[in-house]
């Protein structure tokens, strides 16, 4: 990865971040968890690796941005995780929209689980309408994001060896 596209990746990280804690705040729901899509978009393209460097960075933003995290680096070690495992779905060449949008659903439907464990063990009541459509949120708006984001990612490539 290019020091370009890092600058890229990190930039979409804490704009994706920030709307989520912004939009949070208002109490919109169902929230497409924004910060997975980039982690999908970086692992997808770039595989094991750069998903789980990904999901560490967009998961410390998560745990330090305000509300935060009761426990500093939960959020940090679940996108960890899922861009891990997202960067094991990649497919070389073209991929189609079907299998990005698959893969991302069900990478939030790992998340959403784990949320509501985490919840549930700490006595939270957990809301499972609000978490399947925060899912399907998150798989309609990586249905559009994932191939601008991976655009992006190539065009800035491209200027900075041309």
């Amino acid at each position: 990865m290019t020091p370009v596209g890092v600058v890229v990746r990190g930039a979409l990280l804490l704009v994706g971040a920030v709307l989520a804690v912004t939009l949070g705040a208002r109490h919109l729901a169902p929230l497409p968890d924004l910060v997975l899509v980039v982690v999908a978009s970086a692992a997808l393209r770039s595989g094991p690796r750069a998903g789980l460097a990904t999901g560490l960075v967009g998961g410390w933003l998560l745990d330090l941005l305000p509300p935060g995290s009761p426990v500093l680096g939960t959020q940090a070690l679940l996108y960890a995780v899922c861009g891990l495992l997202l960067g094991l779905a990649r497919r070389p060449g073209q991929v189609s929209l079907v299998w990005v949008v698959a893969v991302v659903a069900g990478a939030g439907c790992g998340l959403e689980s784990v949320r509501a464990l985490i919840a549930l063990a700490q006595g939270v009541p957990v809301d499972g309408a609000s978490s399947l459509g925060r899912v399907l949120a998150t798989a309609t708006v990586a249905l559009v994001v994932v191939p601008l984001v991976t655009a992006v990612e190539r065009h800035a490539e491209q200027r900075r060896f041309a």
